[in-house]
């Protein structure tokens, strides 16, 4: 389900690599590098350290997606105690990654959406992480913050789906029971009727029979 993500974020590293600098350049055009004789050395080296982080995030991801559910457990549980020991932002963005799989095979669970939320929480945090993330990483995790809140909108459009199908069910099934309480009423009341009209036959036999005179006639 994150293969849109992670091929987003491979053809960044791509375009970087192919020497893709306009990423780096200034609004007017103007190249920071040479305006700073110094900076281009260090902002090549952050781009070299962005990608060498990212591309071990794609690295893990690709574990992550070839393993089942089981082994998906036993990484969840590794990383979080890393990240417990020492929450570091290669650890966190791990956690993340991990987290954000929960769904793979469970989407409708409440705790698979719960931890989702937390993932996009954990990438979020890297995303507004300008001072020590490269710039590389933060696009990462701002690709994997969009494709949960993707999923997450469609998790929520699907629960909204279910609960007016169950209405429409519910409704439903009151008017076919209301029809059928009609039915077995009009039923009832037909048979009542039929009962009157047998009475009223036999009532208007003896009428017919009796006199002026108020005695019985014989023929």
């Amino acid at each position: 389900m994150m293969r849109g993500a992670l091929a987003g974020a491979s053809l960044l590293l791509l375009l970087t690599a192919s020497g893709c600098d306009t990423l780096f350049k200034q609004g007017d055009g103007t190249d920071p590098a040479s305006a700073h004789p110094g900076a281009g050395a260090g902002r090549s080296a952050g781009t070299e350290e962005g990608r060498r982080e990212v591309a071990g995030y794609l690295s893990f991801a690709d574990v992550l997606d070839s393993t089942d559910q089981q082994g998906w457990h036993t990484i969840f549980e590794h990383t979080l105690d890393a990240y417990d020991q020492d929450p570091i932002r290669e650890k966190r963005m791990r956690l993340a990654l991990v987290m954000s799989r929960s769904d793979r095979n469970s989407g409708e669970s409440r705790v698979t959406q719960t931890m989702l939320t937390d993932a996009r929480k954990l990438f979020d945090e890297t995303t507004h992480d300008t001072a020590s993330a490269p710039g590389l990483v933060r696009k990462f995790a701002q690709l994997q913050v969009n494709e949960i809140d993707r999923r997450l909108a469609l998790y929520e459009e699907l629960r909204s789906l279910r609960s007016q199908l169950a209405k429409a069910y519910q409704a439903n099934q009151t008017a076919q029971r209301d029809r059928t309480e009609a039915e077995v009423r009009m039923r009832q009341i037909d048979a009542a009727l039929a009962e009157a009209n047998a009475k009223l036959e036999a009532v208007l036999r003896i009428e017919r029979n009796i006199g002026p005179t108020g005695k019985e006639t014989f023929p």
